[in-house]
């Protein structure tokens, strides 16, 4: 028996024209904020505050950062902003703490028997191939 497997499971299905369904959502929640204002509010306010409900909207419903959707920047800022990173690093007992030991000096060769010395090592590679 033959099952076909679904091929775009993470893309979300185009129901209202060229819109999602969380486009559409957006959208619809902008218009009625905005006919709200605009019964409240004068004229000059309206205009006001509707270009950042407008912004907004825009953003929310077509704005992708990095090819993820607007909404889960939002998401991501407000969860750090509430619980920032808090990193601890394990403290060493002073038992395991190991102190640093100074340089011990080597006696350097002569170059005459450091060239004698690399002579030696080439031989051996050459005479071992």
């Amino acid at each position: 028996m033959r099952f076909q497997v679904p091929q775009f499971i993470n893309i979300e299905d185009k129901v209202i024209g060229p819109l999602t369904i969380k486009q559409f959502l957006y959208i619809i929640v902008a218009v009625v904020v905005l006919f709200i204002l605009y019964k409240l509010l004068n004229l000059f306010v309206f205009i006001i505050l509707s270009i950042p409900v407008i912004a907004l909207t825009y953003a929310l419903t077509f704005l992708k950062i990095r090819n993820q959707p607007f909404i889960n920047i939002i998401k991501n800022m407000f969860s750090f902003l509430r619980k920032p990173d808090f990193y601890v690093w394990k403290k060493l007992n002073p038992k395991e703490e190991k102190q640093e030991e100074a340089p011990k000096i080597i006696k350097k060769a002569p170059a005459k028997k450091k060239k004698k010395h690399l002579r030696d090592i080439s031989w051996r590679i050459n005479v071992e191939k």
